[in-house]
């Protein structure tokens, strides 16, 4: 009787390891982001699964506040958002956008372009 529960305990363990792993690795696969440098910024970008579709943000960190940057997040070909920003007190710009289907299915590009400057172009994804 006491080997039964003892197996019992093991194959549950196992089972409960098996579906931990799982959890960690589906987290892994739905968020994503990457950093760089540009002139003097700093841009992040990062897509993450988010109710039924995926959630792209982009944050731009410049030399100073009140700066006018155009940006442009697109989703493969497709816009997600173009327009110009400001800069605020902290000379930061973030922006979030909504798409469908998931972080890992398409590829995700955001260009900062300053008033009179060179642009920061940033890639996520395949």
């Amino acid at each position: 009787m006491h080997k039964a529960v003892i197996g019992g305990g093991v194959a549950a363990a196992v089972i409960v390891g098996a579906g931990a792993w799982w959890a960690v690795g589906n987290v892994v696969e739905d968020q994503t982001s990457e950093r760089g440098t540009c002139g003097g910024a700093t841009w992040e970008l990062s897509a993450e699964a988010e109710d039924d579709g995926t959630e792209v943000s982009a944050e731009l960190q410049s030399s100073g506040p009140g700066e006018e940057w155009q940006v442009e997040l697109l989703r493969g070909e497709a816009s997600l958002l173009d327009g110009s920003r400001t800069t605020d007190e902290d000379g930061e710009i973030d922006v979030d956008a909504y798409s469908s289907g998931n972080p890992g299915d398409a590829t995700y590009t955001v260009t900062f372009g300053p008033a009179g400057g060179k642009p920061c172009t940033a890639t996520l994804g395949s």
